[in-house]
């Protein structure tokens, strides 16, 4: 056991690497951000009353390293009411510091919603909340990252096939 004396040097130089250690590692361990924004809702098949549409979406990724995705879930809200969801249980990767879009089939389960929405004459944009869930692989473990945005989508394609 040291001295009391030679403790209270040591005191101060142990906390300081301890901060220090424990600074760098969380500096280390932070990354950057998966991000799935709106680019395009449109009809699937031409019409609303399959009460289904595409729904485009743009992942980025911002780390440094490649992304895997095994699945995805998407929930889709205009003007803060909920409109429908979208499941993707295909596999894909996201290379680092890149973009990518994929096409996923909404499940429309509040048609009455879209068509007032388009009934609004002259008014095509929308606010929208998009709630996913990316599921990724460790091992033999499903890891589930919730992810929200938010923004504004043009219904126009929407527009034109409702008229």
């Amino acid at each position: 056991m040291l001295p009391p004396m030679k403790l209270s040097r040591l005191l101060p130089w142990l906390c300081a690497s301890v901060l220090l250690f424990t600074g760098c590692q969380n500096l280390q361990s932070k990354l950057g951000e998966i991000t799935v924004t709106v680019v395009d809702l449109k009809p699937a098949g031409g019409t609303l009353l399959e009460s289904q549409a595409v729904l485009t979406l743009r992942f980025v990724n911002e780390n440094i390293m490649p992304f895997g995705f095994t699945g995805t879930t998407h929930k889709l809200y205009l003007n803060g009411t909920y409109v429908g969801k979208a499941v993707n249980n295909q596999s894909f990767g996201l290379p680092p510091l890149s973009t990518t879009t994929r096409d996923v089939t909404l499940m429309l389960e509040n048609l009455a919603l879209v068509q007032q929405v388009l009934a609004m004459r002259g008014k095509t944009t929308i606010s929208y909340r998009l709630d996913s869930v990316i599921i990724t692989r460790e091992g033999d473990n499903d890891l589930k990252m919730p992810v929200r945005t938010q923004g504004t989508l043009d219904l126009q394609a929407l527009g034109a096939a409702v008229q």
